[in-house]
């Protein structure tokens, strides 16, 4: 066997041993209450979980050497683990031994560039684990590493022990030692197995011989001049390194606190019932919980492979269950299923969140405990008091301040709001009544309001015609379908249109008149072309029509030029052919029948168009007698209207 084959054999079982080494180490990962610590010196250590590969077993080592008075304390310039020359005859480990590491793809944390305490060391969330290698010259007995550490806060655990790694009770594992020289030492510390994404580890090493003076030598020992005291509950542990295995989350420790739940999941609800001082949902009130990833180190924040609820309720419901969040491998969750609602009854939850780490290894984080009541208020809080004594009551544009006749100009679109502040007080429904009227007719009627929460809805009335005037109110009703009514709300539109027109362009409107009962014909059929385009739209409920913006209430402008525009309604079509050539908006008017109103109809000549000479004359003939008979229908009705309010 060739010297270059015999060296790969070594380095291979060395390898080999290595990873059977930490082996050794439980492989659950789960958070315990802490036990009381054991005061614990470097050298004080447990007993071999298993005799050194390849080197008989030795007794545990003897106590440390008492600290000098005058001995330094921890450094603070780290500035690398020193791996130099060697030489075995102090009590200074970094001088009787050449102490290297390899992280896989991490030249910054291989060779000397391991940093020892006060100094913290990053571990790649790609990296599986690393080596630590000690060489010194003469035979090792013994080669033996300290460990302990503590993972992802819980609600009643801010510094849980990794289990298999408690502070109390570090881990005292073997290195392998190689032989046939026993100069070298080695051990793999298995993140992917033992210390999981969020973890803070802590280690030092102690070695033994039989051929050297002092017999025993501490890497954490102050006369080796890096060592740092950590201090847990009733013992101190001696670290000579520590790291910490970076999380999606968070790549670097926070400061000095361990990353934990809350700084790496947001945990909202909506209604919110996790405010100071809390809100209490109404009896008919469902809430949805969120969950938030974040991420400290300023990139964008990791998705979430999983997490689930854990529900306690009591009260007027009792019983625990779990609800899933959804969707998986998102940044945001929220249940499958919202809870509630549940009146009457207390309810109390936390979180658990899988984390994502090595494309799909998960370890478990945990929330603290959020309790909220659910309440058995959900009404008006003063029904006598009408809307505005409930509700609040906005207009977009305002029409405060305008005078007792508002006037906004044409074409402006006015947005009706309605808000509860008080978050269990919600609305069920509500509707906007109005009456619009004009120099041609007028319409009135309801129609729902858009709810854009539990506490808000609105209505838009689109931008009016010139001359154009619109009276509404406002009727919103509670969870228990208690009805409370606004008063009576009045403005009209005028002048120019409310934006700027573009040279070359214009507005206009048109409308129908139901000749049969005299007002204006709501939602009505109209096409309208011009030599290159055309479109067919129906009109506004209010009586009126115009060529509008897609999915908007602001009328289309168009350019210049001669249009083509039909109107259809009762089984009746009418034709009206002219030409925009200003800015100055204005009506086209049409006459239609929802019921025979005489032997024959007709309208103005000026808004219909009549095909042939015969067609013209009966037109004018008929025109006069029934525009007369229109008149007089109009006049009464407006006496009637006049006569009943709104």
């Amino acid at each position: 066997m060739t010297a270059r084959t015999s060296l790969a054999a070594v380095l291979l079982v060395v390898l080999l041993a290595g990873g059977v080494t930490l082996a050794l180490a439980p492989s659950s990962h789960a958070s315990f209450g802490l036990a009381a610590p054991l005061a614990r010196e470097p050298g004080l250590a447990a007993p071999p979980a298993a005799p050194p590969l390849a080197t008989p077993t030795a007794p545990a080592p003897a106590a440390a050497t008492a600290t000098p008075a005058a001995a330094s304390g921890p450094s603070t310039d780290c500035g690398g683990t020193p791996s130099g020359a060697y030489n075995w005859a102090t009590q200074n480990f970094f001088t009787d031994v050449s102490t290297t590491f390899w992280t896989p793809d991490s030249p910054s944390l291989s060779g000397g560039s391991f940093q020892p305490v006060p100094c913290t060391n990053v571990i790649p969330t790609f990296t599986n684990g690393f080596w630590i290698n000690v060489t010194t010259n003469v035979p090792m007995t013994t080669a033996q590493v300290t460990i302990w550490g503590t993972g992802w806060p819980t609600a009643s655990t801010p510094l849980p022990p990794i289990k298999g790694f408690d502070p109390s009770q570090p881990a005292v594992l073997n290195m392998y030692i190689e032989p046939p020289f026993y100069r070298t030492a080695s051990f793999y510390f298995n993140d992917y197995r033992n210390f999981w994404p969020g973890s803070s580890v802590f280690f030092n090493v102690t070695l033994t011989s039989t051929n050297a003076t002092p017999g025993t030598i501490y890497s954490a020992s102050p006369l080796s001049g890096h060592y740092e005291k950590y201090q847990w509950s009733g013992g101190v542990d001696n670290a000579s390194w520590a790291f910490y295995v970076a999380s999606p989350f968070a790549e670097q420790p926070v400061g000095q606190t361990p990353v934990n739940f809350s700084n790496i999941i947001r945990v909202y609800t909506s209604p919110s019932v996790l405010s100071s001082p809390a809100f209490e949902p109404n009896p008919k009130q469902q809430v949805q919980v969120y969950l938030s990833s974040l991420n400290f180190s300023g990139s964008a924040a990791p998705p979430i492979p999983d997490a689930q609820g854990s529900f306690s309720l009591s009260g007027g419901v009792t019983g625990v269950y779990l609800d899933n969040f959804g969707p998986a491998n998102h940044s945001v969750l929220q249940l499958l299923q919202p809870l509630g609602p549940y009146p009457g009854t207390q309810v109390k939850f936390n979180v658990t969140v899988w984390l994502p780490w090595e494309g799909g290894a998960i370890d478990y984080v945990y929330s603290k405990v959020y309790a909220f009541n659910w309440s058995a208020n959900g009404g008006w809080w003063d029904p006598t008091a009408g809307l505005e004594g409930n509700l609040l009551l906005s207009t977009a544009p305002s029409l405060q301040g305008l005078g007792s006749t508002p006037t906004l100009s044409t074409g402006t679109p006015l947005n009706v709001t309605i808000h509860e502040s008080t978050e269990n007080v919600t609305i069920s429904s509500a509707m906007l009544h109005y009456h619009y009227e004009d120099s041609t007719g007028s319409l009135a009627g309801a129609l729902p309001m858009s709810a854009a929460n539990q506490n808000t809805s609105y209505a838009v009335i689109p931008g009016l015609p010139p001359g154009g005037a619109v009276t509404f109110s406002v009727v919103a009703k509670d969870i228990y379908g208690e009805a409370i009514a606004s008063g009576n709300y009045s403005y009209s539109e005028s002048g120019p249109y409310a934006t700027a027109l573009p040279l070359g362009y214009g507005i206009f409107y048109f409308e129908a008149i139901d000749v049969a009962t005299g007002q204006l014909v709501p939602t009505l059929n109209f096409t309208i072309s011009n030599a290159s385009w055309s479109e067919a739209s129906v009109g506004y409920a209010y009586g009126f029509a115009n060529p509008v913006i897609a999915g908007g209430h602001l009328a289309l402008p168009v350019a210049d030029g001669n249009y083509v525009v039909t109107v259809t309604a009762f089984g009746m079509s009418q034709t009206w052919v002219g030409a925009v050539s200003s800015q100055d908006p204005f009506v086209v008017v049409f006459y239609l029948s929802s019921s025979p109103v005489g032997p024959t109809y007709g309208a103005p000549l000026s808004s219909l168009s009549i095909s042939g000479a015969v067609g013209l004359l009966g037109a004018s003939i008929t025109a006069i007698p029934v525009v007369q008979w229109f008149k007089e229908r109009r006049r009464k009705a407006e006496a009637e209207q006049r006569r009943i309010s709104l």
